[in-house]
Order: structure tokens, then C-alpha cells, then sequence
């Protein structure tokens, strides 16, 4: 009983308009050009010649005529205008979206969006010289914009949400929604992508799986506890849910994690994720209403999930996260404010699910590094017993609006001494008041999500 997954390449994320200088995207394939001509090293750095291979390969499939992003790069006349932003946003790397080191110090990841020194090297250099435009040429094509084919698509309703106001949600709702699955006996997930109703309201959406016989809180089953859920807001479609998939509700797993800029996710070829046709899927939603203008929208999210009938390798995701359920102790870790550099650390042991596979060892496959607004590092290491530490991931600039799930060219081994040392390092000096971890955007989190597939 074997298939294979179909190959992943880089994802082109949502380009939200929003990001004004958002000048790189990734995926999308194109010519190579020189960087030199029969000049010699000291020729001049054109558009056509040296500039649009780059752009070509890495920003146009959002950036080009009737495409999400909020300007063209396939052509000269307005790529020149941007020529100072677009060099700006590569030297700091925060475009194109991809927050991992990705120079081999660190881990080695599937669909790089990274640029390389010399090419960033080359956007200097062209805008410096005043964009000059080179000789135009006809060979680059403008990639398409990337969909996820033979998806089933789930929706949540219709929903305007509504600020919780609490100090650990001042301007969010976090709701859940159970969607039909549909599904006729077991399938995996192998793929998924979410297109936000609303996107300037919508924090992050995670597909939550839930076994509705599986005991939750006190023992009283899943199904029980989430139906009496919904049952406290019978006037409003779905039910509170901060923890999961609600109060007290033992999820199974957790296969969908998506935030803004992330666009299509395809795990590593050959593995998947098992969703049974007695699996309850819920759909939690964080809306984040900071914007009073936001205040009575309606928005309804879809979610597409791309199935195959059999793969290689089952895989489990979970999402440690320490500083967060410290809430849960009735002392919750208390960031210090108005410093520029404040660091919360803690292991992650995966020998429970290794162990709940039957497992003795595995395979790390993915990270998905998540912070809020106070964020500014992250960095995950793998521990094997008294070994040295050995960096797994790491983020030197967070940046809110692009978070993606890194997939690993090469996995991490797994036994059932490894550990994950999970370090975050906040920036609060615009804070007045300690910062307490929480669900809402002004609260942080210390979260880095895990793809582990055990070995047979």
C-alpha cells in the first residue's frame, strides 16, 4: 500500500497588498542572465541583463500586471521607480519572504526563496546606477501564479467577529468551526493552502483534528464537551476555542497552521498526515480587530486540503509552546517591558510521539517558527543526550507578516533522547507593562511548530 506525493518546489505566498514594499516573492522559474558583458567586470549592471533574471525568478509571479502584488517588476518602467526599495528590502533580507538562515549554517531547506549575496549585490548595483535599462529582451516568462490542483476546499461561515477584550485578547476572537469532512474512509493530507475572507483580520487559522470519542477535560468526551461549547452562544455560528480546538478538547493533531505570507504548504514527498472518515475537522480562527474600521465585517476563510489515498511515510505535527501554557500554571511567565532584548527558553522532548508510533526513532521534516509583534529572534536546537547542541532553525529577523513552514532538504534525526531548545528573544521597550503571553496579537508567543515522522 504505497503512493507517492507529488514533488514541492518553492511556494509563492500571499503577496497582500498591504506590505507596500514588498518587493520579492518567491517561486516562479526564469532565464538566467550575466551580471557582466563583453565589457568586462567593470560593465555596466542593466535591467534586462542582470536585474530581470532575478526578478523574474523570485518576485514577478506576484509582482507583474494583474498580479496581488502592489506593483510590477516584469516591467522596466516601474521596476526602475522601485529600483531604491526593491535594493533596501534584499540587503535587509526581508524580502523575499524567508525568515531561516538559509546559508547552510543552520539547517538546509526545500524551496529557498533566499537570495544569494551576488545577487542581492546586483540590485545595488543597478539602482545605484540610476536603473539603466540594457537591451531588451523576449526570452523571460512571467511564471503563474501558483494553485493548489485537485484540493477539496472547506469554508467557515459566514462570521463577524467580535473583540474578546481581555487582557490576553484585548482586540481578538479566536472561534472555532466543524466542517464536514466528507471524506469515505481514510485519506492523508498532503498538501493544504487558506484564502482569508478578510486578510487584514485574520491572525493565523489552524485544522484541528479531533477523535469525538476520544475523552477530553474530566473525561467527558470530545464530542460531548464541544457541543456544549456551541451550545453558550446558540445566536452565533461556532464556539470560543483559545486551546486548540476549545476548552478542555484533546485534539489528535493539529495538520494545517497557516499565517499570513505562507501560501501553498506540500509536506516533504512521501509522507502525509491521516485523517479518518470518523475524524471531527475543526477550523480555528484568530481574528485580530485592532483596526476600528474592521469592527461589523463579515468574513468567511476557506481552507484547501489536497488528499491521496495512500503515502510512504505517516507524519504528526504538534506546536510546543512553554511561554504560552504557562497560563495555564496561574503564574504566567511575565516578559519584562521597555528592554531591547528580553529571551525566553525551553525544551521539547518528541519521545511521546516516536513513542505513541511505536516508534524509537524519527525524523524532524519541518519547523514553523511563530512569534507576535514583540518578536524579533528565534532559534531552535537539537540536543541528542549530552551532546552539543546542534541549531535546527533559526530567525535573526522576525518579521510577523511573512511566516512560512520550513520543510528540510535533509531531515533531523530523532531518538528518544533528542530534545528541541526553543529560544525567542523579544523587543518590548515600546511596552509600558509587562508583557504576558496570550492569544492576542499584544500578548506573545514562544511557538515553534514541529513535523515529525517517525521510522517503521
Amino acid at each position: 500500500m504505497r503512493s507517492r506525493v507529488n514533488g514541492r518546489g518553492g511556494a509563492a505566498p500571499w503577496c497582500i497588498p498591504l506590505f507596500a514594499l514588498a518587493v520579492a516573492c518567491g517561486g516562479g522559474e526564469g532565464s538566467e542572465g550575466s551580471t557582466t558583458d563583453d565589457m568586462g567586470e567593470d560593465a555596466l549592471v542593466t535591467y534586462w541583463q542582470d536585474v530581470a533574471p532575478i526578478f523574474y525568478a523570485r518576485c514577478v509571479t506576484c509582482h507583474q500586471a494583474g498580479g496581488i502584488g502592489p506593483f510590477a517588476l516584469d516591467d522596466y518602467a516601474e521596476a526602475k521607480l522601485w529600483a531604491g526599495a526593491s535594493a533596501a528590502a534584499v540587503e535587509s533580507r526581508t524580502m523575499p519572504p524567508w525568515l531561516v538562515t538559509d546559508d547552510g549554517s543552520c539547517g538546509s531547506f526545500e524551496g529557498s526563496r533566499a537570495l544569494a549575496q551576488e545577487e542581492i549585490e546586483t540590485i545595488r548595483a543597478w539602482a545605484d546606477a540610476d536603473a539603466p535599462e540594457g537591451q531588451p529582451r523576449t526570452d523571460l516568462t512571467a511564471p503563474e501564479v501558483e494553485v493548489l490542483k485537485d484540493a477539496v476546499t472547506y469554508e467557515t461561515p459566514s462570521f463577524v467577529p467580535e473583540a474578546e477584550g481581555t487582557d490576553v485578547a484585548a482586540f481578538d476572537e479566536y472561534r472555532c468551526f466543524r466542517v464536514d469532512t466528507g471524506l469515505t474512509g481514510d485519506r492523508f493530507l498532503t498538501g493544504y493552502s487558506v484564502e482569508p475572507g478578510v486578510p487584514e483580520m485574520i491572525h493565523h487559522v489552524l485544522v484541528v483534528i479531533v477523535d469525538p470519542e476520544t475523552p477530553g477535560a474530566g473525561g467527558v468526551k470530545n464530542k460531548e464537551l464541544i457541543e456544549a461549547l456551541d451550545a453558550e452562544s446558540p445566536d452565533r455560528d461556532g464556539w470560543p476555542c483559545f486551546g486548540a480546538a476549545g476548552d478542555g478538547v484533546q485534539p489528535r493533531g493539529i495538520p494545517v497552521s497557516w499565517a499570513p505570507g505562507q501560501g501553498i504548504s506540500r509536506l516533504p514527498e512521501g509522507t502525509g498526515y491521516r485523517i479518518s472518515e470518523d475524524d471531527w475537522m475543526i477550523v480555528q480562527v484568530h481574528y485580530n480587530l485592532t483596526d476600528d474600521a474592521l469592527a461589523g465585517v463579515e468574513d468567511k476563510t476557506s481552507v484547501h486540503v489536497r488528499y491521496e489515498d495512500e503515502v510512504e511515510r505517516e507524519g504528526h505535527f504538534f506546536l510546543p509552546d512553554d511561554l504560552l501554557n504557562s497560563l495555564a500554571t496561574g503564574d504566567p511567565v511575565q516578559l519584562a517591558p521597555g528592554e531591547e532584548s528580553v529571551k525566553y527558553s525551553f525544551d521539547f522532548e518528541p519521545a511521546q510521539l516516536l513513542l505513541a508510533s511505536g516508534a524509537q526513532t524519527g525524523e524532524l521534516l519541518g519547523i514553523f517558527p511563530h512569534m507576535h509583534q514583540y518578536g524579533r529572534k528565534q532559534r531552535v536546537e537539537l540536543i541528542e543526550g549530552d551532546a552539543a547542541p546542534r541549531c535546527a532553525a533559526d530567525v535573526q529577523r522576525w518579521d510577523f507578516g511573512w511566516q512560512l513552514y520550513y520543510f528540510y532538504d535533509e531531515p533531523l534525526p530523532l531518538t528518544l533522547n533528542s530534545k528541541l531548545r526553543i529560544t525567542c528573544d523579544y523587543d518590548t521597550r515600546s511596552a509600558t507593562d509587562p508583557v504576558l503571553p496570550g492569544w492576542g496579537t499584544n500578548n506573545e508567543m514562544c511557538l515553534a511548530g514541529v513535523f515529525v515522522v517517525p521510522d517503521p
